[in-house]
């Protein structure tokens, strides 16, 4: 290329002649090559528009190395620094300009009155940025000066405008550990942070005083992990109910805490301690024998021993766990909490009550968070209670640690709701009766809610097609369709749905205690079995179908298994109560008016709205349940009462109740409609 013309325009008389075009940057340059080609020594880079200099710099085997200063066009220096290797190393120095200029300090984010911007690098990382005013002034990002720089704050500290704060940053090459020591304005320690592989490993707090306060370590998940110590340099600052405790020390593993806690006074002799024992996973937890199910058949004093026996084994949280079922056996509310006071750890009276609170706030306890804090002095109401709550375990262990909450706080009205649903869950629908008229008065609507609870999910099965008025179809009455089953297949189904609701009647026996008459258990159907229940089996099937398009088959799976399994009381009652629904329209489609097995078929007139009527009202509950009932609105599908309840001011979990009754209906339908139809349980009906 000719040296004197780039793109067909005259180069600046002020360049160089033996500069040479460098089109990848549209400059001119002015730099020796080795004898391999590379730029070696000084160069010059002119900039093509007006042939003032942009930049002067040095290399060494065709990389940047050495000093290195770019130019403003006016000729003021733009920016000055070193490369060492190719990398910018050591402070660099970004200039302002009075004039024009393509250079800025920074290409975003710079502070009013900024004139230069001074940045450490170390082999091409930047380790501190600063902005400086005309005058040379360090200012903030909202161009404020920095305070005058305290006695005792190194030079090379940053001010951090947001915190009002001194920052020093600290690197450790051999531990490749990076350190953060904040000061305040005044010049006080204030905090330390170190990390490490980019996480935070360790944390030191320090007081008004510039004194430490605690000191953590932490995984890379950022949970506590390590040795942890707390200082209270005065009595006053000291959490602990002792106050001659000035100062704790303990262990944590991943978040939980561990092995010994121990106070010390002023001169360091333990004053207390607690043997909080080695950390559990939740898995380990629910197989503690301390919540194991079977011990809710013991005596008292047996629990008692078990509770004794963790404790001196090092298992602190499962210990306390016994000890709370004990206690609930025996209503034995002293020796309970004289238990606690010596197995926890035991704060002042307002830090108790502050990490009680915080458990009854949570949205995201779990069991061993819940245990955590009980050990490290969280009032033990609230801590059994949140534990009753979150725990996934058996709900008969649940209502006890609930009921060792309820011994030791009586009053607290959140507690009786926990022990409301938990009762729920287990059948007992008198004592989810009780606990709503002892909410009454501080919460009418939440009783009034247990007991619509109690309604729906132990309901009277009578036969329910008898109590309900059919909605008319709308608009055009003159389209009909027919019950196209066979009297063979319908005798079939109704002996499936008396089969799976004799094992979820089976199920809900085993699940209660003793032999008490249970008004709402689901009817027992035996006399439609004759020959003993039917199979229910998960098979493949090929549906063959006559369309437009001629003989069309799809693969699909009949799926009538049922295995009630471990589901507590409440869910085997909501599949109940929708398979008996199913059932009983089921019968009346066959003209009967009570559940039997069918002789004949006699038609109904009304079926076809019938069917309307599940297809509507099931889209109208599931709406209900997954936007409030907004598409419905917009759709014009209309409301409807169910069970007395306005389907449009039901919540969510009420809706959902309704959501699976109607489904059931619309798969029956369906399936009694098209001959071809295998079963109300076959796939495709059931995803459609």
């Amino acid at each position: 290329m000719d040296s004197t013309a780039h793109h067909g325009a005259e180069r600046p008389p002020s360049i160089p002649p033996s500069a040479r075009y460098n089109p990848e940057h549209g400059t001119f340059e002015l730099v020796e090559t080795d004898a391999d080609g590379r730029r070696s020594g000084e160069c010059h880079v002119y900039r093509a528009s007006d042939g003032s200099l942009l930049s002067r710099c040095c290399y060494a085997g065709g990389v940047k190395d050495g000093p290195f200063t770019l130019f403003h066009p006016n000729g003021q220096p733009a920016q000055r620094g070193r490369y060492r290797g190719g990398e910018l190393d050591g402070e660099v120095v970004v200039y302002g300009s009075d004039a024009p200029t393509e250079l800025r300090l920074r290409p975003c984010c710079v502070p009013p009155g900024a004139w230069e911007l001074r940045t450490r690098y170390r082999q091409g990382s930047i380790l501190r940025q600063v902005f400086h005013d005309r005058d040379g002034y360090p200012i903030s990002a909202d161009g404020s000066r920095w305070p005058d720089r305290p006695a005792g704050v190194a030079g090379e500290a940053d001010y951090d405008h947001g915190s009002q704060r001194w920052l020093v940053r600290e690197e450790d090459e051999a531990s490749a550990s990076l350190t953060d020591r904040y000061f305040t304005r005044e010049g006080k320690p204030s905090q330390e942070i170190e990390v490490r592989a980019g996480a935070r490993h360790r944390e030191l707090r320090y007081d008004a005083m510039g004194r430490p306060s605690e000191e953590r370590h932490f995984d890379p998940q950022g949970r506590f992990h390590g040795p942890s110590v707390r200082w209270f340099p005065d009595p006053d600052t000291s959490p602990y109910l002792d106050r001659r405790v000035r100062e704790e020390r303990g262990q944590y593993a991943h978040g939980h805490p561990v092995g010994a806690f121990t106070g010390l006074d002023a001169d360091g002799a333990p004053v207390v301690r607690r043997e909080l024992g080695a950390a559990l996973d939740e898995a380990s937890l629910g197989a503690s024998p301390a919540l194991a199910e079977e011990i809710a058949a013991w005596d008292a004093e047996r629990v008692w021993a078990l509770a004794r026996e963790l404790l001196q084994d090092g298992r602190a949280r499962e210990a306390c766990c016994a000890a709370a079922r004990a206690a609930a056996r025996g209503g034995e509310r002293e020796r309970l909490a004289e238990f606690l006071r010596g197995a926890t750890l035991q704060p002042r009276p307002e830090v108790v009550e502050q990490r009680g609170r915080a458990l009854l706030e949570a949205s995201d306890a779990t069991a061993l968070g819940v245990l955590d804090e009980l050990l490290l002095g969280a009032e033990p109401s609230a801590a059994y209670r949140t534990l009753a709550a979150v725990f996934r375990g058996s709900r008969r262990v649940a209502l006890s640690l609930v009921e060792a909450a309820l011994l030791l706080v009586p009053e607290r009205r959140s507690t009786c709701i926990t022990r409301a649903l938990l009762r729920l869950d287990l059948g007992d629908t008198r004592g989810v009766l009780e606990d709503a008229d002892r909410v009454e008065a501080d919460a009418p609507a939440v009783a009034e809610h247990l007991r619509t609870f109690v309604q729906l999910l132990y309901p009277e099965f009578a036969f329910w097609p008898a109590r309900q008025a059919i909605d008319p179809v709308p608009g055009d009455t003159s389209a009909t369709v027919e019950l196209d089953q066979p009297i063979e297949q319908v005798r079939q189904k109704v002996q499936l749905y008396a089969t799976r609701l004799l094992r979820l009647r089976e199920a809900v026996q085993r699940s209660l205690p003793g032999t008490e008459p249970c008004p709402w258990l689901p009817p027992d159907l035996s006399h439609l079995l004759p020959d003993g229940p039917v199979e229910l089996a998960r098979t493949e099937a090929t549906l063959t179908e006559e369309t437009e398009n001629g003989v069309e088959t799809v693969e699909l799976t009949v799926d009538e298994a049922l295995d009630p399994g471990a589901l507590p009381v409440s869910l085997l009652m909501r599949r109940a109560r929708a398979e008996w629904a199913a059932l009983c329209w089921l019968c009346w489609s066959a003209g009967l008016d009570k559940v039997a097995l069918p002789e004949r078929i006699a038609h109904r007139p009304d079926f076809t709205a019938a069917v309307n009527m599940s297809l509507t009202r099931w889209f109208r509950a599931r709406d209900q349940l997954q936007s409030g009932g907004l598409v419905s609105r917009a759709r014009g599908v209309p409301g409807f009462l169910w069970e007395g309840h306005d389907i449009g001011e039901l919540d969510p979990t009420l809706a959902g109740i309704a959501a699976d009754e109607y489904f059931e209906m619309r798969c029956l339908f369906v399936w009694l409609m098209f001959r071809e139809n295998i079963s109300p349980f076959q796939s495709d009906i059931r995803a459609a």
